[in-house]
């Protein structure tokens, strides 16, 4: 039995500075001074006898006893809310948040087009803050809620990570219009050029270059940098070529003098991930924002679509 001198504004609290991550900014969503905050706090430290959240830098950490106690909370409080309106459903209006994503320029480029319009359009209390993440950093952004969701390629995680296919990208090769390549398009003529490749500092390896070990060949990079814009950009004036994902590909080819067509080898799917913490499961802003992208994802980057 809940204890009659409970305060149930108490969780609404809890809620809140789980949700946002700090005091200060708990107070602010809740009109509450933070001296206020950090007194409701005390109340639920005290009655749970455990510190309910650490401060990590800037942000409060919630306890392994947070973490388990809070799907339970949230779907309490997401459902005594939802008596006060005569809808049952998830309203995402009634939220007004930034969410963090852990994007590379390449993802950016090909999601945020639309997000960023629709989101403007149709809900503008929810905005949009983006970073890159390295692979060995991705776990720990996600656990402190530095980030929301993360979307890349498929990588090793925990299981305090959940995860789900987004698309499957194809590889397709990328030439300045005119190239000699266009004429002759063969395994030789491809390795006999010059390339530029699109590498980070925590790249795996190179799934083209493994694809093309299989032939007992290599290629030679004359231009290695970590932005395919630049990258495009240098071989549409030279005879370098660019292998990289089709999807991004096409867009690129739209506001520069490129072709992009198949490779003249097989170069197996990258499975490109999006990622979350376990404690957002329940979090019925990001579950929304999941489906957005998942959304997205299936127009932006078409399976079927393999070259234009």
């Amino acid at each position: 039995m809940l204890h009659s001198k409970i305060d149930l504004n108490l969780f609404l609290v809890l809620v809140t500075v789980y949700q946002e991550g700090s005091i200060t900014a708990a107070g602010k969503r809740l009109h509450l001074s933070q001296p206020a905050v950090s007194h409701a706090l005390s109340r639920l430290r005290d009655k749970y006898q455990d510190p309910l959240f650490v401060r990590h830098g800037r942000k409060m950490i919630p306890t392994a006893l947070c973490q388990t106690i809070m799907p339970r909370v949230l779907s309490s409080v997401a459902e005594l809310e939802s008596t006060l309106h005569n809808i049952g459903e998830f309203d995402v209006h009634q939220y007004q948040r930034e969410m963090k994503f852990g994007f590379r320029d390449i993802l950016e480029s090909l999601f945020f087009p639309e997000l960023s319009t629709d989101l403007l359009i149709n809900t503008p209390n929810i905005t949009v803050n983006s970073r890159q993440v390295s692979r060995v950093d991705m776990e720990a952004a996600l656990e402190s809620q530095e980030l929301d969701i993360v979307i890349d390629v498929l990588s090793p995680t925990s299981s305090e990570i959940q995860h789900t296919l987004i698309c499957d990208e194809h590889f397709s090769l990328i030439c300045r219009k005119g190239h000699p390549i266009l004429s002759n398009m063969s395994l030789q003529s491809y390795i006999q050029a010059d390339h530029a490749l699109v590498t980070f500092k925590d790249s795996a390896v190179n799934t083209v270059d493994m694809a093309l070990a299989q032939h007992g060949a290599s290629r030679k990079f004359a231009l290695k940098c970590e932005h395919y814009f630049a990258a495009t950009s240098v071989i549409s004036r030279c005879d370098m070529l660019l292998t990289m994902p089709n999807a991004y590909a096409r867009l690129l080819k739209q506001q520069m003098p490129v072709e992009v067509v198949p490779l003249p080898f097989e170069v197996p799917m990258l499975p490109v991930h999006m990622y979350w913490h376990k404690q957002a499961v329940h979090d019925p802003l990001n579950s929304w924002m999941r489906a957005k992208l998942l959304d997205i994802a299936k127009r932006v980057i078409p399976p079927s679509a393999q070259t234009t």
